[in-house]
C-alpha cells in the first residue's frame, strides 16, 4: 500500500516530532499491554500537536504480519496467511478507532511500499559489506522469532527452553545470510554516550551496554525454512530475517531510506524520532536496529523509551496465558475508552512495572474522575446557571489557588513533565490544579455572595472557577480527549479543542454554558462489583447473568423477608458528603449540636444529637454523611435540613465522616 497524501510526512521541520509504537505480532488481538504502549505514543503525539502546530507530529503504528508464527497459526486454523493477517488487522483498527488513537500511519508489513524499503534496506548493507552467506546451527524460539544462546535457554530434563516463552525452542541448520554486527560494537558504544542519543530509563542504557561490552556475535538476517516473509533480494529462496523486516517499518512511513536521506521533510522527522517500545525488545531496538543504520548509512534514531511491563497478579501480560488477558473493550463498555486511557497514564510511571487490577481502575474512575473533575464541572456549571443564569461574559480578573499555587506554575509544571516524557508526572500536577479548584471555591463561597447580592464577587469567583475547569480541561486532552471534549462544549468553549492553554493566565475567555451533565458517572458500589466479577470471569457459569457469591448474601444467611430493604427503596435515600463550616450548641438542651453544611452548591443547617460525644470545636473541618433528601424537620425552633450518619444507638459511639479531601456535596453511593 502507497502511503496517501494523510499519511505522508507534513509540516515545519523545525518542530518536527515522530513517534512510534512497536509494531504488534498478529498472533492475537489487541491486550492491555498493546493498549498501554499505543494510548502513551498517542498522548505524546496530541501533547506535540497541541504545542508545536497539528501538522509537526507523525504518529506511526502498525502490525507485524511475517514470520513462521503467523505461518503456522494461519495453517492451524486453515486460513491463506494474507487473509488472517487482514482479519486480525481489522480488530486492532477498530480497537485503535474507539480508543482515540490518533496515528497518521498504521502500517502493515504486507504493505507494498514497505517491501520496497526492506529491499532498500538490505541493498544498502550488502553494497557496505556487512551482508555475507554462512552455515548456522542455533537454537530459535518460535514465539519470540528469535535465536538463543546456550547461556539464555532453561533446561528442564531433556527439554530446552526459551525463558520468556518457557516453550522448547527448536534447533535450526541451515545456510542463511548474515549481518556483520560483530564490527559494530565500538560505535555503538560511542552512541550511547552521545548526547545526540539516549535510551530511557538509564538503567536500560547500562543494559544494552553492559550486553555489548561483553561481546557481539555476527546474526543471522534470513531463512530458508520460512516462506511468509519477504524474499531475499536476488536470492528468492531466503526470506528475510522477521526482525530485520518489522524494524524496517519505521522507515517505510516516512518513505524509505532515501526519503530519510534526502527529503528534508522526512530527514527532519527522522533526527527527531522517537521509538516507544517495551523492555523485552529494548536489545533488538538498541543494538541490532542502529548497527543496521550505520551499516546502510543512515542517522540513528533520537532516542528509545522502555517502558516496564504491565502485570496481573503478578504474572506478566501474555496472549498464551488467559489469566492475564485484559481486554480494552469490555473496560470501555462499562466506563468508556477514557478511563481507561487515564488510568494507564496516571496509575504506571512511565518506564517501570506495574501490576493491574480492576479494583485500582475502579477507584480511579470513582475518585480522580467522579469526584474530582467530574464533581468540580457539575458544581461550577451547577452554579453559574443558579446565580447567573449560565452566561458569562470574558472577565480578566485572573486570582491565586488557594494553598499557593498559582495556575501559571500548574500550567507550567504540567508542560514541563509532558515534555520530559512523564504522564503521571503531568497528571499528578493538573490534579493539584483540580483540587485546588475545589478548595478555592469552597474558601471563596459563592454561595455566601450570592446571599449577600455581591454580583461583581460572585461573578469573579464563578468566572475564575470555569477558568480553572477549561485550562483543567486542556491539560487533560492528551490523555481523555472525549471527556475533554465534553467538557468544554459544556464550557461553551468548543473552539479550544486541540490547544493548549498559556502560561500567562488572562482570566476567562467567555462562553454561553450548557446544562451540566455528568462525564464520568458514578456506578452503584453493587453494580461496580458485578463489573468487576465479569471482567474477572468470575460470575457464576460465565453468563454475566448471576450476580458474584461476594455481592449477595446466599440463601441459608439470609434475614428475614420482613427485615430486608427493597433496593429501589434504598435508592431513593440521597447521601452527600458535607463540610463542617460552623457548629454551636443549641440552647436548653445538652443533646443537640446546630452544624452548618457546606455541600459544595449550598450550605445547610442541620441539627443532630451528637453533643454528648463532640464538641463543638472539634466538629468544624470535618466531612459528614449526610442523608440529603430527608424533609426538614424543626427541632428546638430550628429548621434542620438533613441527618447526619451517627453510629450507636443509646448513645452516639462516632460519626460517620470521609478520611481523605473529598469535595463537598459529592454523591456517597
Amino acid at each position: 500500500m502507497s502511503p496517501t497524501s494523510s499519511q505522508s510526512p507534513q509540516g515545519n521541520t523545525d518542530k518536527a516530532f515522530y513517534v512510534t509504537t512497536p509494531i504488534y505480532y498478529v498472533n492475537a488481538t489487541p491486550h492491555l499491554g498493546t493498549f498501554y504502549t499505543t494510548v502513551v505514543a498517542d498522548a505524546f503525539a496530541r501533547f506535540r500537536r497541541a504545542t508545536r502546530g497539528k501538522d509537526s507530529t507523525f504518529f506511526l503504528t502498525g502490525l507485524d504480519e511475517h514470520g513462521q508464527k503467523i505461518e503456522r497459526i494461519a495453517s492451524e486454523k486453515g486460513l491463506p496467511p494474507q487473509l488472517y493477517c487482514d482479519g486480525i488487522a481489522s480488530e486492532f483498527q477498530k480497537t485503535w478507532a474507539r480508543a482515540g488513537i490518533t496515528y497518521d500511519r498504521f502500517i502493515r508489513t504486507t504493505d507494498s511500499d514497505h517491501k520496497a524499503a526492506v529491499e532498500a534496506m538490505w541493498n544498502r548493507m550488502t553494497a557496505r559489506g556487512d551482508i555475507y552467506q554462512a552455515d548456522y546451527d542455533a537454537l530459535y524460539c518460535v514465539g519470540c522469532e528469535g535465536f538463543k544462546t546456550e547461556e539464555e535457554v532453561l533446561v528442564e530434563g531433556n527439554e530446552k527452553l526459551c525463558p520468556t516463552h518457557r516453550k522448547p525452542v527448536e534447533r535450526v541448520k541451515e545456510t542463511n545470510y548474515f549481518f556483520r554486527l560483530s564490527g559494530y560494537a565500538d560505535r555503538l558504544l560511542a552512541m550511547y554516550d552521545s548526547p545526540g542519543f539516549f535510551i530511557a530509563p538509564e538503567s536500560r542504557k547500562n543494559e544494552v551496554a553492559e550486553f555489548v561490552r561483553s561481546g557481539l556475535r555476527d546474526i543471522s538476517v534470513s531463512r530458508m525454512s520460512v516462506k511468509w516473509g519477504i524474499p531475499v533480494p536476488g536470492d528468492p529462496k531466503h526470506t528475510v530475517y522477521v526482525w530485520i523486516d518489522a524494524l524496517t517499518n519505521y522507515l517505510t512511513a516516512l518513505g524509505g531510506p532515501d526519503a530519510v536521506e534526502k527529503d528534508p521533510r522526512a530527514r527532519a522527522l527522522w533526527a527527531q524520532s522517537h521509538h516507544i517500545i517495551a523492555k523485552d525488545i529494548l536489545r533488538f531496538h538498541a543494538v541490532y536496529w542502529p548497527a543496521m543504520l550505520m551499516s546502510a548509512g543512515l542517522p540513528v534514531p533520537r532516542g528509545i523509551f522502555c517502558h516496564g511491563f504491565l502485570t496481573v497478579k503478578g504474572q506478566k501480560i501474555s496472549k498464551g496465558l488467559p489469566a492475564t488477558r485484559v481486554d480494552p473493550n469490555a473496560i470501555a463498555d462499562i466506563l468508556g475508552m477514557d478511563a481507561l486511557r487515564y488510568f494507564v497514564l496516571r496509575e504506571y510511571s512511565f518506564g517501570s512495572d506495574g501490576d493491574f487490577s480492576y479494583e485500582a481502575l475502579f477507584q480511579r474512575h470513582e475518585s480522580d474522575l467522579g469526584n474530582d473533575l467530574g464533581n468540580l464541572l457539575n458544581r461550577t456549571i451547577s452554579m453559574a446557571h443558579k446565580f447567573l443564569r449560565g452566561k458569562l461574559p470574558a472577565l480578566d480578573r485572573p486570582a491565586p489557588l488557594a494553598g499557593g499555587q498559582s495556575i501559571h506554575l500548574a500550567v507550567a509544571s504540567a508542560t514541563r513533565y509532558w515534555n520530559e516524557f512523564s504522564p503521571s508526572r503531568a497528571l499528578e500536577e493538573t490534579w493539584r490544579l483540580i483540587r485546588g479548584t475545589n478548595v478555592y471555591i469552597d474558601q471563596s463561597a459563592p454561595w455566601n455572595l450570592a446571599k449577600l447580592d455581591d454580583t461583581a464577587g460572585l461573578m469573579e469567583v464563578i468566572c475564575n472557577s470555569l477558568e480553572l475547569v477549561r485550562i483543567a480541561a486542556l491539560l487533560v486532552a492528551p490523555v481523555m480527549p472525549e471527556a475533554s471534549r465534553e467538557i468544554l462544549r459544556q464550557l461553551g468553549r468548543s473552539e479550544d479543542v486541540g490547544t493548549w492553554p498559556d502560561e500567562t493566565w488572562h482570566g476567562w475567555r467567555g462562553g454561553t454554558l450548557t446544562e451540566p451533565h455528568p462525564v464520568f458517572p458514578r456506578l452503584d458500589p453493587i453494580v461496580r462489583a458485578l463489573h468487576i466479577a465479569r471482567l474477572l470471569g468470575e460470575t457464576p457459569g460465565g453468563s454475566g447473568d448471576t450476580p458474584p457469591p461476594e455481592v449477595f448474601s446466599s440463601p441459608s444467611k439470609a434475614k428475614p423477608e420482613s427485615s430486608l430493604v427493597d433496593f429501589e427503596d434504598f435508592k431513593k435515600l440521597e447521601f452527600r458528603t458535607a463540610r463542617v463550616i460552623a457548629c454551636e450548641p443549641v440552647q436548653k438542651t445538652d443533646k443537640l449540636l446546630k452544624l452548618t453544611l457546606d455541600l459544595g452548591t449550598e450550605q445547610r443547617t442541620v441539627v443532630s444529637g451528637i453533643a454528648a460525644a463532640y464538641a463543638p470545636d472539634a466538629m468544624i473541618g470535618k466531612t459528614v454523611i449526610l442523608v440529603a433528601n430527608l424533609k426538614p424537620a424543626k427541632l428546638r425552633g430550628i429548621v434542620s435540613e438533613g441527618m447526619v450518619l451517627a453510629a450507636g444507638e443509646a448513645s452516639v459511639l462516632g460519626l460517620a465522616t470521609i478520611d481523605t479531601d473529598v469535595p463537598p456535596g459529592t454523591r456517597v453511593l
